[in-house]
């Protein structure tokens, strides 16, 4: 059972460097390869956090759960920094403190390098979506050829609507304003949630994964035609879905790639330490990697030419995924920052 979930926490581990790669000055010097990775980086995210999903949980106990290892640590972080601000900055901060409690990425970009920290209450949003469907329906025990129908109805329908209220113009008290999507991204849970539950649904093939070379390869010659002669293009954050048929091809046989390599890398000791690390300190690279490398490149920036700017981007995408491994073992060792950032096991008293 070990080897069998290493390869899925290895693949955690994938994901999350692939957000890092794009959030880091790499894309300038790369900008074809890392934004092909788009069409299954997120999604890639979303179906590795359903693998393991369940809806067994009582209620009370599973939203408080989710309230405990994702939007704690998010308002805790955000909130701290927006405390920071207030000491130091002579300006109104409100509209940065209600983009905090929003939730969605552009709301977050206000306060500083802490855009990426959308997915933190997004996945909230997901889980919860998730959770009351599958408590409400009977779609677990439905057979495999209506599950199917299910997600692709779901992926339908949110695409369709994927940007409905993307800057949506409302008045308010006699003001126009525009929302930038619904709080926590919920006008994305349709889609996102498409991808959860798929890896929901296809747990014992994950977690019993099987690498198939044909399949491989054809899974390359695919993605790689979806990336050359179409425009196939997804950014959840951005609510950009372009031609989803192959979109959503690309990001299904990206998904595989990823496992398929997975699979190997948890074979070989020393690159399955390496990824394992990563996996298992996902929630710190999240959090940190866009403030530490965005730090260190506009600090060293502006040395030299083209090729002094290619080290120094990699040298701040490699501090932006190690910095965060140090504040974990930091975390670790400090009890308040460990209520923080880590789950705390509590009972919920239901009166």
């Amino acid at each position: 059972m070990k080897n069998r979930i290493g390869h899925v926490d290895i693949a955690k581990g994938i994901s999350i460097l692939l957000v890092a790669i794009f959030h880091s000055k790499l894309k300038m010097f790369a900008p074809d390869i890392i934004g092909s990775m788009g069409l299954f980086r997120m999604p890639l995210f979303f179906f590795l956090s359903g693998v393991f999903f369940s809806s067994s949980t009582d209620t009370y106990e599973f939203c408080w759960g989710k309230v405990n290892s994702l939007l704690k640590p998010y308002f805790a972080t955000l909130l701290f920094i927006f405390a920071i601000k207030v000491l130091y900055l002579d300006e109104d901060l409100t509209w940065q403190l209600k983009g905090i409690f929003y939730g969605t990425g552009d709301t977050i970009k206000g306060i500083g390098y802490w855009a990426p920290m959308w997915f933190l209450t997004h996945l909230f949003s997901v889980y919860i979506f998730t959770y009351f469907m599958f408590k409400f329906t009977s779609i677990q025990k439905s057979n495999i050829y209506y599950k199917y129908f299910f997600i692709v109805t779901l992926m339908a329908v949110g695409v369709q609507w994927i940007d409905l209220f993307w800057y949506f113009k409302i008045t308010l008290l006699g003001k126009e304003i525009e929302i930038p999507g619904l709080p926590f991204s919920f006008d994305i849970v349709l889609v996102s949630s498409s991808f959860f539950i798929a890896g929901a649904f296809l747990r014992k093939k994950v977690v019993s994964f099987t690498p198939n070379f044909y399949f491989l390869v054809i899974s390359i010659l695919v993605f790689l035609m979806i990336v050359i002669f179409t425009d196939a293009h997804i950014d959840l954050n951005k609510r950009i879905y372009i031609n989803p048929i192959m979109a959503t091809m690309g990001a299904i046989f990206g998904i595989y790639l990823v496992l398929y390599t997975s699979f190997y890398l948890n074979r070989v000791i020393v690159l399955r330490s390496i990824f394992l690390t990563f996996g298992q300190a996902s929630l710190f690279i999240l959090i940190f990697h866009s403030f530490f490398g965005s730090l260190i490149y506009r600090y060293f920036s502006g040395l030299g030419g083209n090729k002094i700017e290619l080290w120094l981007a990699i040298t701040a995408f490699l501090i932006s995924i190690l910095a965060p491994l140090l504040v974990k073992i930091f975390v670790q060792k400090n009890k308040f920052l460990s209520l923080i950032y880590f789950p705390v096991k509590f009972k919920i008293n239901q009166g």
